[in-house]
């Protein structure tokens, strides 16, 4: 998996391990009672205790604010900081797998009830309607249990857990909280289940052309009535348990709503919030806004809410925030780019001397804080950046006297195609320059020749001669679909977001936990769909696609994009 490739190997083997070994329990059919809460834990209020025994377990802190402690390998000690639960239980409670090791359930529904060794997967009533009369290989977890276990290793049925496995020194109030926790880590389903159907929305802001519109709800409407088509089709397979009322993600019926926006942007929380209180919906799917995504981004994030994959080229980059997965960082991750590229140059040390022009808009100024924020990551100094008013073009005399001052190696101009008069400056042939392709959209092929090869594009997409055979699959999406314009990316981003769902859906099972859909789609493997040249995940990642190529444009009057580098990786 390639969200695991930054963690260090030791942490990857304590962690698997730990996950491997403790806690294993089976898939429960019906969706258990939330566990009655207490008056107060270790003499906290429940919900006090609640919010510390999720930093407990989500970042392995202490409520006093020390690490948690721990030894592996009966004496070696290990910060809980190095690596917390949920860094191989993951975020949902229902564990993980990579490089062979299961990493089993830890959240309070599976402590609950015995694991057997045989038919694991199957509910004490599945097991007591099929008469199964084998063992359980341990009993359900008591609160004296599950502390012993975390302090010793040693299970309820006496079996000793692997050496690697972390025993905790928690004091009692201490552990109190953080069992307290588990046994209300998802301990039933999310809103947005409703009997037999996954309830799923959209988002629309204002703006939003009604082509465009259509280029998204046509593939999602088609994908949401083939699936529930296909469902029906399945009759009783699909229905698993007593009662014939539990079905796993991939059967279950889906709905879809649409919740269009209106007004400024600072009124769409509250909007949100009330479509959210009239139609619970377990997570979002894509979603349209013209500009900034930020708005409904910081309300996923209050509300707890899934947004997957919404088609925008200005997310919130954030390396901490967790509940809205995106294609990539957009307009930023360019800036990234061309940032990489230049440094890995073998000129590219004290000599090289960019400068960056930006464009008073939202766009230009994602493009440098991506160029900005690596270039700095990268050791360089800060450069010059020249501002431009939005709207106004790049004159040929303001870029004459530019590169006159600071005698740039390379300019940086986040302005789009309204560039290209100026772009005769370049011409004495001692200085390069950087534009973007989403800037510069269907006018890329228009850069005037005779400057093409000084000139690189930050191309965040598969190479255009290899894509029509990737983005002809979403056409099997399209009926209906009376306006097409592949330019936008709308639909194909929408048919691989579908693809990403599907596979979540039925990773999901019947543990239909908000936060395990994203852990699902965190363990899924590289995805080859249209538009990005890979999409890759990993726990925690929510950026998928996470490079760019550099191009510049063939010679004639319908060139080709000619590749400069290899996958620029971020």
């Amino acid at each position: 998996m390639s969200g695991w490739r930054s963690i260090p190997f030791l942490s990857r083997l304590l962690a698997g391990a730990c996950g491997l070994l403790l806690l294993a329990a089976p898939a429960v059919a019906a969706p258990p009672a939330k566990p009655k809460a207490p008056g107060t834990v270790a003499g906290l209020p429940a919900d006090k205790a609640l919010a510390l025994g999720e930093r407990m377990y989500r970042l392995g802190i202490l409520p006093s604010g020390e690490s948690m402690p721990s030894v592996v390998n009966g004496d070696v000690p290990v910060e809980g900081t190095a690596f917390s639960c949920s860094s191989c239980h993951l975020r949902g409670g229902l564990g993980s797998w990579e490089g062979g090791i299961v990493t089993l359930p830890t959240n309070g529904a599976r402590l609950a009830i015995p694991r057997y060794w045989k038919f694991p997967n199957l509910s004490p009533e599945e097991r007591r309607e099929l008469k199964l009369q084998n063992p359980a290989a341990r009993p359900a977890y008591t609160d004296e249990t599950l502390a012993h276990l975390l302090r010793t290793g040693r299970d309820p049925s006496g079996y000793d857990m692997h050496s690697v496995m972390p025993r905790y020194h928690l004091s009692d109030p201490d552990m109190a909280i953080l069992i307290h926790y588990l046994r209300n880590l998802s301990a039933r389903h999310s809103p947005g289940v409703v009997g037999d159907t996954l309830r799923f929305a959209t988002v629309i802001a204002p703006g939003v052309s009604e082509d465009d519109q259509q280029a998204m709800l046509v593939p999602l409407n088609n994908y949401v009535a083939r699936h529930n088509q296909f469902s029906a089709g399945f009759g009783n397979r699909m229905y698993l348990g007593v009662g014939g009322n539990e079905m796993s993600g991939a059967y279950r019926k889906l709905a879809l709503s649409v919740w269009r926006l209106t007004g400024p942007p600072e009124t769409w929380e509250a909007q949100l919030d009330a479509f959210l209180a009239k139609e619970p919906a377990f997570a979002l799917l894509g979603g349209l806004a013209p500009g900034d995504w930020k708005p409904i981004h910081a309300f996923c994030e209050r509300a707890q809410l899934p947004c997957l994959f919404p088609i925008t080229d200005l997310p919130v980059v954030s390396d901490s925030d967790w509940y809205t997965q995106y294609f990539s960082r957009g307009y930023y991750q360019e800036g990234q780019a061309a940032a990489r590229y230049l440094h890995g140059l073998e000129d590219s040390a004290p000599a090289r001397k960019p400068v960056q022009v930006v464009q008073d808009s939202p766009e230009g100024k994602a493009l440098a804080q991506g160029f900005r924020d690596t270039w700095a990551e990268l050791g360089q100094t800060a450069v010059p950046e020249i501002p431009l008013p939005e709207g106004k073009p790049l004159a040929l005399a303001t870029l004459e006297e530019l590169l006159a001052r600071e005698k740039p190696s390379t300019v940086l101009l986040w302005t789009g195609a309204s560039a290209f008069p100026a772009l005769a400056a370049l011409t004495n042939g001692a200085t390069g320059a950087f534009l973007s392709a989403r800037l510069l959209g269907s006018q890329l092929t228009s850069l005037p020749e005779p400057v093409r090869t000084q000139v690189w594009i930050t191309y965040p997409y598969r190479e255009p001669n290899l894509e029509p055979k990737h983005s002809l699959y979403a056409d099997t999406l399209l009926g209906g679909l009376t306006q097409r314009h592949p330019e936008t990316r709308i639909s194909t981003r929408t048919y691989a977001l579908v693809q990403i769902l599907r596979q979540a859906l039925m990773d999901m099972d019947r543990h239909f936990y908000r936060d395990n859909l994203l852990d699902r789609i965190g363990m899924q493997r590289d995805q080859i769909l249209p538009d990005y040249l890979r999409l890759s995940f990993g726990p925690g990642q929510r950026y998928a696609s996470k490079g760019c190529f550099i191009m510049q444009v063939g010679p004639g009057p319908s060139p080709s994009l000619i590749r400069k580098s290899e996958w620029v990786i971020h």
